[in-house]
């Protein structure tokens, strides 16, 4: 079951409909941004309309406005959240497109457990800079699925990872946690940043910098909205270290203080 809204009206078929000649069709050309909600809200809203504000300036797209896309959101839980099917959180996903916005709403499912990866060569893209949200994602689909695998580490030239398919990358060494710094390979996740804070918060130090094939790491992660810390169990075929207690606090922290965001977003739009 789904909730769609487009150009702010309801599509009851479940279905976002496109002009034969809209360029996301033709050519890809389109933005999204991916986000969940937590207790009936949506605590980081505006660092994803932020970011999907910057994607489409980079693709020439037309913005049209925070403010109205925010609105639309919140609309679009409330409906979702008056149908049974769709509780108690919900996955959104918002897309721009040369013609039109829409927003899909629909039930969140359970984040993995855990997964397995493999590395592959970052495919440079000099023209684009990593931090543009697109959905010319072929090329991680295929190569998810060539690998039979959960997902791909894009590695670059040194060898140091740098992102997965749908991710960031973290992992925790002599008590510090490390990830890759944003050095426009990568898209910098909404996620990841609070990840970063909450680390900051609890005392743990945190390293922005290139690290290579983390042989000697003592957990490994990958981050997104939906998955959170996930630990990485298993990659190129090797069983990696996976969850340890840092990470898991970091995450136990970070799911307390979204779920006190959203609670907080959700009353203060329903009294607005």
């Amino acid at each position: 079951m789904k909730v769609v809204l487009q150009d702010g009206v309801w599509r009851e078929d479940g279905r976002v409909c496109l002009d034969a000649d809209d360029l996301a069709l033709a050519r890809g050309l389109g933005v999204f941004e991916t986000m969940r909600s937590y207790e009936g809200g949506l605590p980081l809203v505006d660092a994803h309309l932020a970011r999907l504000s910057a994607s489409a300036a980079a693709l020439g797209l037309p913005w049209p406005g925070s403010a109205l896309l925010e609105d639309e959101l919140r609309r679009c839980l409330v409906r979702a959240r008056s149908r049974p099917g769709l509780v108690p959180e919900l996955r959104l996903r918002l897309g721009l497109t040369p013609t039109t916005r829409y927003i899909v709403a629909q039930a969140l499912e359970p984040a993995p457990s855990s997964v397995r990866a493999v590395t592959r060569p970052h495919p440079t893209q000099p023209w684009l800079s990593g931090r543009v949200k697109h959905i010319s994602r072929a090329g991680s689909v295929l190569a998810v699925r060539e690998a039979a695998v959960d997902e791909v580490i894009w590695v670059g030239p040194q060898g140091e990872l740098l992102e997965g398919t749908w991710s960031n990358v973290f992992a925790v060494k002599g008590g510090a946690l490390l990830t890759p710094s944003d050095d426009g390979r990568i898209l910098a996740g909404v996620t990841r940043a609070q990840i970063l804070a909450q680390a900051r918060v609890l005392g743990i130090p945190v390293q922005e910098a290139p690290f290579r094939r983390p042989t000697d790491v003592d957990e490994l992660y990958i981050s997104s909205s939906l998955k959170l810390l996930c630990p990485i169990v298993e990659l190129d075929g090797v069983p990696a270290r996976g969850a340890g207690l840092i990470g898991q606090s970091i995450n136990a922290a970070l799911g307390a203080e979204l779920a006190k965001l959203g609670r907080a977003w959700a009353q203060a739009r329903a009294q607005a």
